[in-house]
């Protein structure tokens, strides 16, 4: 029988809820909605299903801020890039703010959307046109032009891929990946790609690369781009509507889709092995369904976990063994879970 601890709310740690001084866990980011200022961070622990709702109010005094979209932990600090607040928060691994980092670009601010990094530094995507590369000795970040509205982004072989969404170009999405070199920290090439460009993972000498379409009569396609011969080349899924790089070289593809009258369908999850390059089939081996799936990510536990999100309630998160078997399933305590850490 299938053991499963299933909780219905975030229930916090310890007698008094807001002490993180023996939290452990993991970091669910909760994406918030716009122009509310209610982005938020729950920390899960995945050996016994509690978690801390509110975590970084808890432990600052003070809100997230506006449309947070990516959380990163490099050693003994997190970093948290909130998009509509402009600002990525460097915390401790309890939360506590050490700095923040406001990138400018002749005088104007910057909006921080993805993290990634090489172990030595982070990278971070930034809206306006933008990729930083941020020191965790003294948080300088200094920054390099790319393509237009990047997303996504990921290293392979000394070179950092950027998603240049062109997010904000409606119609005229991007269809680039701009290719940076760390070594010098600049835009060396870009790759042509399918429109509307969003997720990069890389593993080896393979890229792959997720991209949305315009919603219409491009469809959204999963690519993967050979850095040994330089071909790209279309995967066959239908649907995909997120991605995420786990332990092993498996990427988790979260497929999401529409029935006739344009009611949401639960979410199919898919494996594909990125060190052949083929296909795994379906994650989920015990059958739970995923209603309104809204992300997929790939925690440093081993564990995956997919945030659900109606848009209307806070959202839900379903927490999955590396086996495809539900393992817990809980109130992210914010709206629109984005992201696990």
């Amino acid at each position: 029988m299938l053991s499963m601890a299933i909780l219905s709310s975030c229930e916090p740690m310890g007698d008094d809820g807001g002490d993180m001084s023996a939290t452990v866990g993991t970091f669910i980011l909760n994406n918030g909605t716009w122009g509310a200022n209610d982005s938020e961070i729950c920390v899960f622990n995945p050996l016994d299903g509690s978690c801390v709702p509110d975590a970084f109010s808890a432990a600052n005094g003070q809100k997230l801020g506006d449309l947070a979209q990516d959380i990163l932990r490099l050693d003994d600090e997190i970093y948290i890039a909130v998009s509509g607040s402009q600002t990525i928060f460097v915390t401790d691994t309890k939360l506590k703010i050490k700095t923040r980092i406001n990138a400018e670009h002749d005088g104007a601010r910057l909006s921080p959307r993805a993290l990634t990094s090489d172990g030595k530094k982070i990278y971070v995507s930034y809206y306006e046109g933008f990729v930083g590369e941020i020191s965790p000795e003294d948080h300088s970040c200094r920054l390099t032009k790319v393509g237009p509205n990047p997303e996504g982004l990921d290293i392979c072989q000394d070179r950092l891929y950027v998603a240049d969404s062109g997010g904000m170009a409606f119609p005229n999405y991007g269809s680039t990946v701009s290719i940076v070199s760390l070594s010098d920290f600049r835009r060396t090439d870009t790759l042509k790609v399918n429109v509307n460009p969003v997720k990069v993972a890389a593993y080896d000498h393979r890229v792959y690369i997720f991209s949305y379409g315009d919603y219409a009569a491009v469809p959204a396609l999963l690519q993967v781009y050979d850095t040994s011969d330089g071909s790209l080349k279309t995967l066959e899924y239908d649907s995909v509507s997120s991605i995420a790089e786990g332990e092993d070289g498996i990427l988790y593809l979260l497929c999401c889709g529409f029935d006739e009258h344009w009611n949401t369908l639960p979410g199919l999850i898919l494996m594909h092995d990125m060190s052949t390059d083929t296909p795994l089939g379906e994650f989920v081996t015990d059958g739970t369904e995923l209603p309104n799936a809204y992300s997929i990510s790939a925690a440093a536990d081993g564990n995956i976990y997919v945030g659900c999100s109606d848009y209307i309630t806070t959202g839900e998160v379903c927490v999955f063994s590396k086996e495809g078997r539900l393992l817990h399933r809980f109130d992210s305590g914010g709206f629109n879970p984005i992201a696990a850490e």
